[in-house]
């Protein structure tokens, strides 16, 4: 037979827990030490499903209602709300615990995917989404492993000459951005007695290289003397221009 709990008369401070029984008034759980209540007073435990027989009834002004058996340890998102101060069959006094659900608990995971998502987003918008990166550009490491050392400073290749068959327009030559370099590089060719433009890339970044380009138009067999403009902006603003450098080469068409 279950045991008889019965509710003791209302307190001051208390809370009350409801339920379809009925209501019972009790201690919060922030009182427990200043009420002297431990788990050894703690007759059973109300407030959440327990597969196990109930092995005592509360009986109160409100009606009553099943006790389930005190668990020591509770789930991940129960928390212990307070005590409803009892009296057994002997006139103990006795505290039935009242489990509630810690919704800090249950929406942490949740608070935690959506900094990551909202993490993710920001640095997808503001720090990889670069305006004109160049979308052609490949990892790519100078021979012997050589890179700037000196962030403070920007390396700047140098560019030998450029051949292309009469009637094409695809060179293939190798672009690159030092790794180590603090900025982004853009290429322009330039025909050096009319100013033509005629390659641009987009932005790229250093420790990578645009391996073969087309230029804008095709051109006649012979030697033109063109300039490559290598124009830098900061990696932590690409709008921020830097420093540039300017080589003088040719593009021999055959």
């Amino acid at each position: 037979m279950s045991r008889i709990l019965t509710e003791k008369a209302p307190e001051t401070g208390t809370k009350q827990y409801r339920r379809k029984e009925g209501c019972w008034h009790y201690i919060p759980a922030a009182r427990e030490a200043e009420e002297g209540i431990t788990p050894q007073k703690a007759a059973g435990d109300i407030g959440y499903p327990w597969k196990k027989k109930p092995e005592a009834v509360l009986l109160g002004t409100g009606g009553e209602a099943p006790v389930s058996p005190f668990r020591a340890k509770l789930g991940y998102s129960q928390k212990v709300l307070g005590y409803i101060p009892c009296e057994d069959e002997e006139g103990a006094l006795v505290y039935v615990r009242v489990i509630g659900r810690s919704w800090l608990r249950l929406l942490l995971p949740l608070l935690l995917l959506l900094v990551v998502i909202t993490g993710g987003l920001w640095w997808y918008f503001t720090l990889s989404s670069v305006p004109d990166l160049e979308d052609s550009a490949i990892a790519y490491q100078m021979p012997n492993g050589l890179k700037n050392e000196d962030p403070s400073q920007i390396m700047i290749p140098g560019i030998s000459g450029f051949t292309l068959e009469e009637g094409g327009t695809r060179i293939e030559h190798v672009l690159y951005n030092p790794e180590g370099n603090p900025c982004y590089f853009k290429y322009r060719i330039m025909l050096r007695d009319t100013q033509e433009v005629l390659y641009e890339s987009g932005l790229v970044k250093p420790g990578t290289a645009i391996m073969e380009f087309d230029l804008n138009r095709t051109l006649e067999a012979g030697s033109y003397d063109v300039t490559v403009l290598v124009e830098t902006t900061s990696v932590e603003d690409p709008e921020a221009e830097m420093n540039r450098g300017a080589v003088n080469t040719t593009i021999t068409v055959e």
